[in-house]
Protein backbone atom coordinates (compact mmCIF):
# COMPACT_ATOMS: atom_id res chain seq x y z
CA UNK A 1 0.00 0.00 0.00
CA UNK A 2 1.44 3.32 -0.99
CA UNK A 3 2.38 5.83 1.67
CA UNK A 4 0.02 8.59 0.65
CA UNK A 5 -2.94 6.22 0.82
CA UNK A 6 -1.82 5.31 4.32
CA UNK A 7 -1.99 9.01 5.13
CA UNK A 8 -5.60 9.01 3.98
CA UNK A 9 -6.53 6.28 6.44
CA UNK A 10 -4.68 7.88 9.32
CA UNK A 11 -6.08 11.35 8.79
CA UNK A 12 -9.73 10.32 8.66
CA UNK A 13 -9.61 9.40 12.33
CA UNK A 14 -7.75 12.55 13.27
CA UNK A 15 -4.29 11.16 13.98
CA UNK A 16 -1.30 13.42 13.51
CA UNK A 17 1.25 12.46 10.88
CA UNK A 18 4.45 14.28 11.76
CA UNK A 19 5.58 15.05 15.27
CA UNK A 20 7.51 18.21 14.41
CA UNK A 21 4.93 20.59 13.02
CA UNK A 22 5.03 24.10 11.67
CA UNK A 23 1.57 24.20 10.14
CA UNK A 24 -1.50 22.47 11.58
CA UNK A 25 -4.10 21.72 8.91
CA UNK A 26 -7.65 20.58 9.60
CA UNK A 27 -10.17 19.00 7.25
CA UNK A 28 -13.85 18.80 8.20
CA UNK A 29 -15.90 17.27 5.38
CA UNK A 30 -18.56 14.54 5.00
CA UNK A 31 -15.88 12.01 4.05
CA UNK A 32 -18.01 8.95 4.80
CA UNK A 33 -21.03 10.01 2.77
CA UNK A 34 -21.91 7.27 0.26
CA UNK A 35 -23.08 9.50 -2.59
CA UNK A 36 -21.55 11.19 -5.63
CA UNK A 37 -20.96 14.20 -3.42
CA UNK A 38 -19.22 11.98 -0.90
CA UNK A 39 -16.91 10.74 -3.66
CA UNK A 40 -16.11 14.36 -4.50
CA UNK A 41 -15.26 15.06 -0.85
CA UNK A 42 -12.80 12.17 -0.75
CA UNK A 43 -11.25 13.39 -4.02
CA UNK A 44 -10.88 16.88 -2.57
CA UNK A 45 -9.22 15.42 0.51
CA UNK A 46 -6.84 13.35 -1.60
CA UNK A 47 -5.80 16.53 -3.39
CA UNK A 48 -5.14 18.20 -0.03
CA UNK A 49 -2.93 15.28 0.95
CA UNK A 50 -0.98 15.60 -2.28
CA UNK A 51 -0.43 19.28 -1.44
CA UNK A 52 0.84 18.24 2.00
CA UNK A 53 3.31 15.87 0.35
CA UNK A 54 4.49 18.63 -1.99
CA UNK A 55 5.13 21.29 0.65
CA UNK A 56 6.75 18.66 2.88
CA UNK A 57 9.14 17.85 0.02
CA UNK A 58 9.93 21.58 -0.14
CA UNK A 59 10.87 21.64 3.54
CA UNK A 60 7.65 22.65 5.31
CA UNK A 61 6.37 20.37 8.08
CA UNK A 62 2.61 19.85 8.30
CA UNK A 63 0.38 18.13 10.81
CA UNK A 64 -3.02 17.01 9.52
CA UNK A 65 -6.24 16.49 11.47
CA UNK A 66 -9.11 15.23 9.33
CA UNK A 67 -12.58 14.17 10.44
CA UNK A 68 -15.85 13.13 8.92
CA UNK A 69 -18.16 15.89 10.20
CA UNK A 70 -21.48 14.62 8.87
CA UNK A 71 -23.96 17.13 7.52
CA UNK A 72 -25.68 18.64 10.58
CA UNK A 73 -24.77 21.33 13.14
CA UNK A 74 -24.88 18.76 15.95
CA UNK A 75 -22.49 16.43 14.09
CA UNK A 76 -19.87 19.12 13.54
CA UNK A 77 -20.29 20.41 17.10
CA UNK A 78 -19.41 16.95 18.36
CA UNK A 79 -16.24 16.90 16.26
CA UNK A 80 -15.23 20.34 17.50
CA UNK A 81 -15.03 19.01 21.06
CA UNK A 82 -11.60 17.65 20.09
CA UNK A 83 -9.17 20.05 21.76
CA UNK A 84 -6.54 19.47 19.08
CA UNK A 85 -8.66 21.44 16.62
CA UNK A 86 -8.36 24.62 18.69
CA UNK A 87 -4.68 24.91 17.69
CA UNK A 88 -5.12 24.73 13.90
CA UNK A 89 -3.61 27.28 11.52
CA UNK A 90 -6.01 26.53 8.65
CA UNK A 91 -9.14 24.42 8.31
CA UNK A 92 -10.82 23.26 5.08
CA UNK A 93 -14.59 22.89 5.30
CA UNK A 94 -17.44 22.52 5.78
CA UNK A 95 -19.45 21.55 2.71
CA UNK A 96 -22.93 22.01 4.20
CA UNK A 97 -24.50 25.44 4.70
CA UNK A 98 -26.15 24.30 7.95
CA UNK A 99 -22.70 23.81 9.53
CA UNK A 100 -21.13 27.10 8.45
CA UNK A 101 -22.34 29.20 11.40
CA UNK A 102 -21.05 26.70 13.96
CA UNK A 103 -17.64 26.38 12.37
CA UNK A 104 -17.39 30.12 11.72
CA UNK A 105 -17.88 30.87 15.41
CA UNK A 106 -15.31 28.23 16.38
CA UNK A 107 -12.68 29.55 13.94
CA UNK A 108 -13.22 33.16 14.96
CA UNK A 109 -12.87 32.28 18.63
CA UNK A 110 -9.59 30.44 18.06
CA UNK A 111 -8.08 32.51 15.23
CA UNK A 112 -8.18 29.75 12.60
CA UNK A 113 -8.39 30.40 8.87
CA UNK A 114 -11.56 28.71 7.65
CA UNK A 115 -11.43 27.86 3.93
CA UNK A 116 -14.69 27.05 2.12
CA UNK A 117 -13.71 25.03 -0.97
CA UNK A 118 -17.14 25.26 -2.60
CA UNK A 119 -19.82 27.87 -3.16
CA UNK A 120 -21.38 27.20 0.23
CA UNK A 121 -23.64 30.06 1.42
CA UNK A 122 -21.77 31.97 4.11
CA UNK A 123 -23.34 35.22 5.37
CA UNK A 124 -20.85 35.09 8.26
CA UNK A 125 -18.07 36.16 5.88
CA UNK A 126 -19.15 39.81 6.26
CA UNK A 127 -18.27 39.80 9.97
CA UNK A 128 -15.59 37.12 10.33
CA UNK A 129 -12.12 38.10 9.05
CA UNK A 130 -10.89 34.49 9.32
CA UNK A 131 -13.06 33.11 6.49
CA UNK A 132 -11.78 32.45 2.96
CA UNK A 133 -14.44 31.59 0.38
CA UNK A 134 -12.73 29.86 -2.55
CA UNK A 135 -15.88 29.09 -4.52
CA UNK A 136 -18.23 32.03 -5.11
CA UNK A 137 -21.48 32.64 -6.95
CA UNK A 138 -21.27 33.38 -10.67
CA UNK A 139 -22.72 36.86 -10.13
CA UNK A 140 -19.69 37.98 -8.09
CA UNK A 141 -17.49 37.22 -11.10
CA UNK A 142 -19.42 39.44 -13.54
CA UNK A 143 -17.29 42.58 -13.06
CA UNK A 144 -14.11 40.61 -13.72
CA UNK A 145 -15.60 38.88 -16.76
CA UNK A 146 -16.86 42.17 -18.18
CA UNK A 147 -13.45 43.77 -17.72
CA UNK A 148 -11.75 40.92 -19.62
CA UNK A 149 -14.34 41.05 -22.41
CA UNK A 150 -13.89 44.79 -22.84
CA UNK A 151 -10.10 44.45 -22.88
CA UNK A 152 -10.09 41.73 -25.54
CA UNK A 153 -13.25 42.19 -27.63
CA UNK A 154 -14.15 45.87 -27.37
CA UNK A 155 -14.16 46.67 -31.10
CA UNK A 156 -17.05 44.30 -31.84
CA UNK A 157 -20.76 44.10 -32.45
CA UNK A 158 -22.20 42.26 -29.45
CA UNK A 159 -25.17 40.05 -30.28
CA UNK A 160 -27.49 38.99 -27.45
CA UNK A 161 -28.97 35.63 -28.48
CA UNK A 162 -32.32 34.54 -27.03
CA UNK A 163 -32.64 30.75 -26.79
CA UNK A 164 -36.17 30.39 -25.44
CA UNK A 165 -34.85 28.25 -22.58
CA UNK A 166 -35.40 29.01 -18.91
CA UNK A 167 -31.89 29.56 -17.55
CA UNK A 168 -31.84 32.34 -14.96
CA UNK A 169 -28.04 32.35 -14.59
CA UNK A 170 -27.42 32.50 -18.33
CA UNK A 171 -30.02 35.22 -18.74
CA UNK A 172 -28.55 37.13 -15.79
CA UNK A 173 -25.08 37.22 -17.33
CA UNK A 174 -26.28 38.19 -20.79
CA UNK A 175 -28.44 41.01 -19.41
CA UNK A 176 -25.60 42.22 -17.18
CA UNK A 177 -23.20 42.42 -20.12
CA UNK A 178 -25.85 44.07 -22.31
CA UNK A 179 -26.42 46.72 -19.64
CA UNK A 180 -22.70 47.46 -19.17
CA UNK A 181 -22.15 47.74 -22.92
CA UNK A 182 -25.15 50.04 -23.23
CA UNK A 183 -23.81 52.33 -20.51
CA UNK A 184 -20.55 52.56 -22.46
CA UNK A 185 -22.38 53.41 -25.67
CA UNK A 186 -21.20 50.24 -27.41
CA UNK A 187 -23.07 48.58 -30.27
CA UNK A 188 -25.35 45.64 -29.45
CA UNK A 189 -28.11 43.77 -31.26
CA UNK A 190 -30.62 40.98 -30.58
CA UNK A 191 -30.92 37.57 -32.20
CA UNK A 192 -33.40 34.74 -31.72
CA UNK A 193 -31.63 31.40 -32.08
CA UNK A 194 -34.50 30.03 -34.21
CA UNK A 195 -34.50 32.76 -36.87
CA UNK A 196 -33.77 32.10 -40.54
CA UNK A 197 -30.88 33.37 -42.66
CA UNK A 198 -32.43 36.84 -42.99
CA UNK A 199 -32.71 37.11 -39.22
CA UNK A 200 -29.00 36.44 -38.82
CA UNK A 201 -28.20 38.95 -41.54
CA UNK A 202 -30.23 41.64 -39.79
CA UNK A 203 -28.49 41.04 -36.42
CA UNK A 204 -24.89 40.60 -37.55
CA UNK A 205 -22.58 43.33 -38.78
CA UNK A 206 -20.68 42.59 -41.99
CA UNK A 207 -17.92 45.07 -41.22
CA UNK A 208 -17.17 44.23 -37.58
CA UNK A 209 -16.48 41.14 -35.53
CA UNK A 210 -19.74 39.76 -34.12
CA UNK A 211 -19.55 38.41 -30.56
CA UNK A 212 -22.58 36.22 -29.83
CA UNK A 213 -23.64 35.65 -26.21
CA UNK A 214 -26.49 33.27 -25.37
CA UNK A 215 -28.94 33.51 -22.49
CA UNK A 216 -28.53 29.78 -21.77
CA UNK A 217 -25.60 27.61 -20.71
CA UNK A 218 -27.09 24.34 -21.95
CA UNK A 219 -25.68 21.98 -24.55
CA UNK A 220 -28.96 22.00 -26.46
CA UNK A 221 -28.97 25.80 -26.77
CA UNK A 222 -25.35 25.77 -27.93
CA UNK A 223 -26.14 23.16 -30.57
CA UNK A 224 -29.02 25.26 -31.90
CA UNK A 225 -26.74 28.28 -32.15
CA UNK A 226 -23.98 26.33 -33.88
CA UNK A 227 -26.45 24.92 -36.41
CA UNK A 228 -27.77 28.38 -37.26
CA UNK A 229 -24.40 30.11 -37.38
CA UNK A 230 -22.79 27.43 -39.55
CA UNK A 231 -25.68 27.52 -42.01
CA UNK A 232 -25.46 31.31 -42.21
CA UNK A 233 -21.66 31.38 -42.56
CA UNK A 234 -21.80 28.82 -45.36
CA UNK A 235 -23.77 31.38 -47.41
CA UNK A 236 -22.03 34.50 -46.05
CA UNK A 237 -18.34 33.69 -45.41
CA UNK A 238 -17.44 37.40 -45.35
CA UNK A 239 -18.93 37.73 -41.84
CA UNK A 240 -16.78 37.18 -38.77
CA UNK A 241 -18.29 35.49 -35.71
CA UNK A 242 -16.91 34.91 -32.22
CA UNK A 243 -18.75 33.00 -29.49
CA UNK A 244 -18.66 33.99 -25.81
CA UNK A 245 -19.67 31.19 -23.46
CA UNK A 246 -19.93 29.85 -19.94
CA UNK A 247 -17.84 27.59 -17.66
CA UNK A 248 -20.21 24.72 -18.48
CA UNK A 249 -19.05 24.83 -22.10
CA UNK A 250 -15.79 23.17 -21.06
CA UNK A 251 -17.80 19.98 -20.57
CA UNK A 252 -18.92 20.06 -24.22
CA UNK A 253 -15.47 19.93 -25.80
CA UNK A 254 -15.77 16.22 -26.63
CA UNK A 255 -18.29 17.15 -29.33
CA UNK A 256 -17.88 20.90 -29.84
CA UNK A 257 -14.11 21.48 -29.77
CA UNK A 258 -13.81 21.79 -33.56
CA UNK A 259 -16.65 24.33 -33.57
CA UNK A 260 -15.04 26.28 -30.71
CA UNK A 261 -11.88 26.62 -32.78
CA UNK A 262 -13.80 27.55 -35.91
CA UNK A 263 -15.70 30.37 -34.20
CA UNK A 264 -12.80 31.80 -32.16
CA UNK A 265 -14.62 30.98 -28.93
CA UNK A 266 -14.04 32.61 -25.54
CA UNK A 267 -15.29 30.86 -22.39
CA UNK A 268 -15.20 32.63 -19.04
CA UNK A 269 -14.41 30.45 -16.05
CA UNK A 270 -12.87 30.66 -12.56
CA UNK A 271 -10.90 27.47 -13.30
CA UNK A 272 -9.27 25.66 -16.21
CA UNK A 273 -7.55 22.28 -16.53
CA UNK A 274 -5.33 22.16 -19.60
CA UNK A 275 -5.07 18.45 -20.55
CA UNK A 276 -1.92 19.19 -22.60
CA UNK A 277 -0.05 20.83 -19.72
CA UNK A 278 2.93 18.83 -18.47
CA UNK A 279 2.06 19.93 -14.93
CA UNK A 280 -1.46 18.53 -15.28
CA UNK A 281 -0.24 15.27 -16.84
CA UNK A 282 2.28 14.78 -14.02
CA UNK A 283 -0.35 15.49 -11.38
CA UNK A 284 -2.77 12.98 -12.86
CA UNK A 285 -0.03 10.34 -13.05
CA UNK A 286 0.80 10.91 -9.38
CA UNK A 287 -2.85 10.76 -8.44
CA UNK A 288 -3.28 7.42 -10.21
CA UNK A 289 -0.12 6.02 -8.62
CA UNK A 290 -1.09 7.18 -5.13
CA UNK A 291 -4.71 6.12 -5.09
CA UNK A 292 -4.94 3.35 -7.69
CA UNK A 293 -7.51 5.03 -9.92
CA UNK A 294 -7.60 7.73 -12.57
CA UNK A 295 -9.24 11.10 -12.06
CA UNK A 296 -12.92 11.17 -12.95
CA UNK A 297 -13.81 13.05 -16.13
CA UNK A 298 -15.73 15.85 -14.39
CA UNK A 299 -15.40 19.64 -14.33
CA UNK A 300 -13.92 20.99 -12.19
CA UNK A 301 -11.79 18.17 -10.80
CA UNK A 302 -12.26 18.04 -7.02
CA UNK A 303 -8.80 16.61 -6.35
CA UNK A 304 -7.29 19.55 -8.24
CA UNK A 305 -9.33 22.01 -6.20
CA UNK A 306 -7.97 20.31 -3.10
CA UNK A 307 -4.39 20.34 -4.32
CA UNK A 308 -4.42 23.95 -5.49
CA UNK A 309 -6.13 25.17 -2.31
CA UNK A 310 -3.90 23.09 -0.07
CA UNK A 311 -0.71 24.22 -1.75
CA UNK A 312 -1.80 27.86 -1.82
CA UNK A 313 -2.44 28.00 1.92
CA UNK A 314 0.26 25.62 3.17
CA UNK A 315 2.99 27.12 0.98
CA UNK A 316 1.79 30.62 1.83
CA UNK A 317 1.64 29.97 5.56
CA UNK A 318 5.08 28.39 5.36
CA UNK A 319 6.41 31.56 3.74
CA UNK A 320 4.53 34.27 5.61
CA UNK A 321 3.23 32.70 8.82
CA UNK A 322 0.99 35.07 10.76
CA UNK A 323 1.39 37.68 8.02
CA UNK A 324 -0.29 35.42 5.45
CA UNK A 325 -3.51 37.45 5.26
CA UNK A 326 -1.63 40.61 4.35
CA UNK A 327 0.95 38.95 2.07
CA UNK A 328 -1.03 36.25 0.25
CA UNK A 329 -1.65 38.55 -2.72
CA UNK A 330 2.09 38.41 -3.47
CA UNK A 331 2.20 34.62 -3.41
CA UNK A 332 3.51 33.14 -6.65
CA UNK A 333 2.49 29.60 -7.59
CA UNK A 334 1.52 27.50 -10.61
CA UNK A 335 -1.80 25.68 -10.08
CA UNK A 336 -3.01 22.63 -11.95
CA UNK A 337 -6.55 24.00 -12.25
CA UNK A 338 -7.53 26.82 -9.87
CA UNK A 339 -5.99 30.26 -9.45
CA UNK A 340 -7.00 32.35 -6.44
CA UNK A 341 -7.48 36.08 -6.14
CA UNK A 342 -8.80 36.65 -2.65
CA UNK A 343 -10.17 40.07 -1.78
CA UNK A 344 -11.40 41.16 1.62
CA UNK A 345 -15.10 41.90 2.08
CA UNK A 346 -15.41 45.25 3.85
CA UNK A 347 -13.26 46.29 6.82
CA UNK A 348 -14.23 43.47 9.20
CA UNK A 349 -15.05 40.66 6.80
CA UNK A 350 -13.25 37.69 5.35
CA UNK A 351 -12.00 37.03 1.82
CA UNK A 352 -13.72 35.96 -1.39
CA UNK A 353 -11.98 34.51 -4.45
CA UNK A 354 -12.73 36.76 -7.42
CA UNK A 355 -10.36 35.18 -9.92
CA UNK A 356 -11.84 34.68 -13.38
CA UNK A 357 -10.26 34.13 -16.79
CA UNK A 358 -11.11 33.76 -20.45
CA UNK A 359 -10.26 30.45 -22.08
CA UNK A 360 -9.73 31.27 -25.76
CA UNK A 361 -10.12 28.55 -28.40
CA UNK A 362 -8.33 30.22 -31.30
CA UNK A 363 -8.82 29.72 -35.03
CA UNK A 364 -5.25 28.35 -35.06
CA UNK A 365 -6.48 25.36 -33.05
CA UNK A 366 -4.67 26.45 -29.91
CA UNK A 367 -5.97 27.30 -26.44
CA UNK A 368 -4.96 30.49 -24.62
CA UNK A 369 -5.81 31.44 -21.06
CA UNK A 370 -6.30 35.17 -20.59
CA UNK A 371 -6.20 36.47 -17.01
Amino acid sequence: MRRIFTLLLLCVVGMSIWAATTIRMGVLLPLKEHTNRGTMMVELYRGLLMAVEQVKAEGTSVEVFAFDCGTTPSAISEVLKNKQLERLDVLFGPADASQVATLSTFCQQHGIRMVLPFNTPCPQIYGNPWIYQAGVSQELLYPGVTSLVLENLSNSNFVMCVSGEDDSRGRSFMNHLDQVLGLRGMQTSRLNVNVDELGYEMSLNQFRNNVIIMDSRSHSALNKLLTGVKAFMAQHPQYKVTLLGYPEWATYTNTALKDFYQFDTYVFSPYYRNPLSGRVVKFEQRYRQNFGSASRNVFPRAEMIGYDLGYYFLHGLGMYGSQFDEMQGALEYQPVQNYFKFQRVGDQGGFVNLHVQLVHYTTNNTIQVIK
